[in-house]
């Protein structure tokens, strides 16, 4: 229960402190980005190095960026798929400093996950 109440408030953090542009008040909802009519969040930790596979798409629109304050930053995919069920974008986090937490001081730029949110 600890790990995932860490992994929660480490995420918070980052998207929190996260963004190419001005960062947005998201109130109780995490910042989701809207591409192509699907929804996506960053549940994981930043990394320094981009995932083998993913290519470069373009960069984040501002209808895309969906308030996050992300518009601008470097989208990255694996563009062989049908469908993209996740992707990365080259934005501003903070720093981790273990496996589930994050300095949001220490401000660097890595590549950040987003994930589709499944539809329930």
């Amino acid at each position: 229960m600890k790990q995932i109440i860490s992994l929660l408030l480490s995420l918070f953090l980052i998207v929190t402190f996260s963004g190419c542009h001005n960062s947005v008040d998201t109130g109780d909802m995490p910042p989701m980005i809207d591409m192509y009519g699907q929804k996506y969040v960053a549940p994981n930790m930043p990394v320094n190095e981009l995932p083998q596979g993913y290519t470069y798409l373009g960069e984040l629109s501002k209808e895309q960026a969906n308030g996050t304050g992300l518009e601008g930053c470097k989208m990255y995919a694996v563009t062989e798929l049908d469908s993209i069920p996740d992707f990365y974008l080259y934005q501003e986090c903070g720093t981790p400093i273990d496996d589930n937490t994050v300095d949001s001081e220490k401000i660097q730029w890595a590549y950040v996950q987003w994930i589709k949110v499944k539809a329930e």
